[in-house]
């Protein structure tokens, strides 16, 4: 989104959070089973002027690879092959059969060599419906409940997450490896990056040199009982934890981008970020028509002579949405001065109230506008005598 080379939009059939981190959004896109799917779709695109969509579902990306040529748009990692061979799990492991990586799959469970084994869906990702049984009994049970099931070898060991780069050249420009340290509903939240493992990058440069590959794609392994990588599966699509690549300095989706271009890209990894964390972030749809922020000042933009780094950043992302910004406050010496040893710009704001004959605060708020105050008293008056959104400092992190 801070890109001086992109204007950023977003679509979805599920009107999520992304109506809150887009300046553009459609929430309400038929789904691409639905038959005015491809329609609304065409539209949307048309009206917004799009050259480049990234697809951030395997069954979406599968779609839309197989009619891009009909939108008129380019797609990044779209041909119609490579992502129906990614998109079942069968498709990958029998176009890789010949490679040591892929793992052994069993027609029935009278096949299986060593118990226990894996069932789990063909088409499927981030672990849903994975099931380890432990004998034939359990694995015909669990082939019965499956949609499309796949049985196959389990692999017991460390699991890991490759993201990569294929240029428009063909060629191979990034291999990362990151451990899926911690995961939750099958995306990692947090991850680290191993050394160098000459093994993981032969498995991507084989993937590359069979398949058509432009973009970002990525793969899983997993090590099987004997420690010997086996391939889970590959995706065409960006990974939801791709972001730990851009943490340590390769934005593959901006990268993305200058490769649609036909520019030579370099990746450039800053090699002492050495662990990801990621956390759900909570962000609140506020209903109600705005033009003004009151805000309070000591306790609120300020603690201890020295600026509250989250109450800045809500002011700035309020100013770039237009937003008038006052500065409402009893401050025991003038604010400005304050302000300026703070290393906060006066300008900042576009008025500032300095009220020093003891009246109430919400008899300068005007108009439609929200107040900030860390004092409870305070905001219980201008809600009060004002009726309008009130909220204290931990809650500025919500408001987009």
């Amino acid at each position: 989104m801070h890109s001086i080379h992109v204007r950023l939009f977003g679509a979805s059939s599920v009107d999520d959070h992304g109506r809150q981190l887009f300046d553009t959004y459609n929430g309400n896109l038929p789904r691409i089973d639905d038959e005015h799917f491809d329609q609304a779709f065409a539209a949307l695109l048309d009206e917004w002027q799009i050259d480049l969509v990234f697809a951030t579902h395997d069954t979406v990306q599968a779609y839309l690879s197989e009619r891009v040529d009909r939108f008129g748009v380019a797609l990044v990692n779209g041909d119609p092959e490579t992502c129906a061979l990614a998109r079942r799990k069968s498709s990958t492991y029998a176009a890789f059969a010949d490679q040591p990586w892929v793992p052994a799959v069993y027609a029935s469970p009278e096949d299986v060599e060593q118990w226990p084994a894996v069932v789990k869906p063909d088409l499927g990702q981030g672990g849903q419906g994975f099931e380890r049984v432990a004998d034939a009994q359990e694995a015909r049970a669990a082939l019965q409940r499956t949609h499309l099931p796949l049985l196959v070898e389990y692999l017991p060991g460390e699991e890991i997450t490759v993201d990569c780069f294929s240029d428009f050249q063909h060629e191979l420009r990034w291999v990362g490896p990151r451990n899926r340290e911690r995961v939750r509903a099958g995306i990692s939240m947090r991850s680290t990056f191993p050394a160098p493992d000459p093994a993981i990058v032969a498995i991507a440069a084989t993937l590359n040199e069979r398949l058509r590959l432009r973009g970002p794609w990525f793969f899983q392994l997993k090590r099987d009982r004997q420690q010997r990588w086996k391939l889970l599966e590959i995706s065409c699509r960006v990974a939801g934890s791709m972001v730990a690549q851009r943490a340590l300095g390769v934005n593959l989706p901006l990268m993305a981008i200058h490769d649609h271009l036909q520019r030579r890209i370099t990746p450039l990894p800053q090699t002492a970020v050495s662990l990801i964390e990621r956390r759900i972030l909570t962000v609140a749809q506020l209903d109600w028509a705005f033009d003004t922020v009151y805000i309070d000042f000591d306790e609120t933009v300020i603690r201890d002579g020295r600026a509250i780094p989250s109450t800045l950043h809500f002011l700035y992302r309020m100013q770039c949405k237009g937003k008038r910004l006052v500065l409402l406050t009893r401050h025991a010496s003038d604010p400005r001065d304050t302000l300026r040893k703070a290393r906060i710009a006066v300008e900042l704001f576009d008025e500032i109230i300095h009220i020093t004959d003891g009246r109430a605060k919400s008899e300068f708020v005007r108009g439609h506008s929200i107040f900030i105050d860390n004092h409870f008293p305070e905001r219980l008056d201008v809600a009060t005598h004002c009726a309008i959104p009130v909220f204290d400092v931990d809650a500025l992190e919500f408001l987009s």
